[in-house]
C-alpha cells in the first residue's frame, strides 16, 4: 500500500469507525427506553381504571436500523427484593458496544423513591462505571465515577434515568391527563422530560396484535423524534419503540415477555371489546 493510498484509507476507515459508535450509542439509549410501524389509529385515551401494581417481569427487545435486523438485543426485568424493595434492570448489545443499567428503589403509595442507580458501558461506546446514591433526607444525590465524587440538589418526586420508565407505565394506568412530565436526576443536572398521548392503536407485534396507547417524547428545537407504545391490556408495558433523526430511522420492538408468570400475547377481540366496556362503565 502506498502512502497515498494509506492517507485516504484512514480517514475513510475513522468516519466509518465514528459512525458505527454513533449508531450503536443511538440503538443502545433507545433500547434503553423500552426502559416504535404504527398500526390505525382509533380513539382518543379515555378515562383510567385503579393504579398500577408493581409485578416482577422479565422483557427482551430486537433492533433494528432503516429496517435491516442488527446483532443486539436488550432485556431488562423487574423484581422485588426480601426487603420490598424493587431492582429493575437492563441490559443491551448493539453493534459491538453494550449497556448495563441498574435501579433500586422503593414505593410508596404512588411513588418510586431511588435507592441507588448504576450504569455501565462496554466495547465501541466504553466509558468509566457511574454510581450514584439517593439521600431524601438531605435531598441530595450522591454521584461517583472512578476517583471523581459530587453531589447534587434533588426536587421532590425526582427519578432516576431508568426507572421513570416505570412511573410513566403507572401513570398511564390512573391518569387521564394527555400529557405527563418527570424530573430525572442524570449524573449533572435534574432535567424534566415529557411525553405527549397521541392515540391508541391496534399494533401488530412478535407476539400478535395488541391494543396500545403512542405517546411521543415531547422534544423542543430538536432533529430527533421519538414514539413510545405501550400495551394497555399488560399494565401499559412497552412493546415498541421509534427514533427518527434526519434520513434514519431506529427501531426496537419487543421480542417476548413473561410477567409475573404470565407471557404476554395476544388478547382475542371479544376480550378486548370487554376490557374497553368495563373502563367505559
Amino acid at each position: 500500500m502506498t502512502d497515498q493510498t494509506a492517507t485516504q484509507y484512514t480517514p475513510c476507515r475513522n468516519a466509518l469507525y465514528r459512525r458505527v459508535i454513533r449508531q450503536s450509542a443511538r440503538l443502545l439509549l433507545l433500547l434503553a427506553l423500552a426502559n416504535p410501524l404504527p398500526g390505525a389509529a382509533s380513539e382518543t385515551v379515555s378515562a383510567k381504571s385503579a393504579p398500577l401494581t408493581l409485578k416482577p417481569y422479565t422483557a427482551s427487545y430486537s433492533a433494528t436500523i432503516k429496517g435491516i435486523p442488527l446483532n443486539g438485543e436488550g432485556t431488562r426485568t423487574l423484581s422485588e427484593n426480601p426487603d420490598g424493595s424493587w431492582t429493575l434492570m437492563f441490559s443491551a448489545n448493539a453493534a459491538f458496544s453494550g449497556m448495563q443499567e441498574t435501579s433500586e428503589f422503593t414505593t410508596r403509595e404512588n411513588r418510586l423513591e431511588t435507592r441507588s442507580y448504576h450504569k455501565q458501558r462496554t466495547g465501541l461506546a466504553k466509558r468509566p462505571e457511574l454510581q450514584a446514591s439517593f439521600d431524601w433526607q438531605k435531598n441530595q444525590v450522591n454521584w461517583q465515577q472512578e476517583d471523581r465524587r459530587w453531589s447534587m440538589n434533588l426536587v421532590p418526586d425526582a427519578l432516576d434515568n431508568l426507572n421513570y420508565q416505570l412511573k410513566l407505565r403507572m401513570d398511564l394506568a390512573s391518569s387521564a391527563d394527555t400529557e405527563l412530565g418527570y424530573h430525572i436526576a442524570d449524573d449533572d443536572k435534574v432535567y424534566q422530560r415529557r411525553f405527549i398521548i397521541e392515540a391508541e392503536e391496534t399494533l401488530t407485534t412478535s407476539v400478535g396484535q395488541l391494543r396500545t396507547v403512542r405517546i411521543k417524547i415531547d422534544r423542543a428545537n430538536s432533529n430527533r423524534a421519538t414514539w413510545i407504545w405501550l400495551a394497555k391490556d399488560y399494565d401499559y408495558f412497552i412493546v415498541k419503540l421509534e427514533q427518527q433523526e434526519k434520513s434514519v430511522t431506529y427501531t426496537v420492538a419487543l421480542k417476548h415477555a413473561i410477567i409475573d408468570g404470565t407471557p404476554i400475547k395476544e388478547i382475542p377481540a371479544s376480550m378486548a371489546a370487554k376490557k374497553t366496556a368495563n373502563v367505559g362503565n
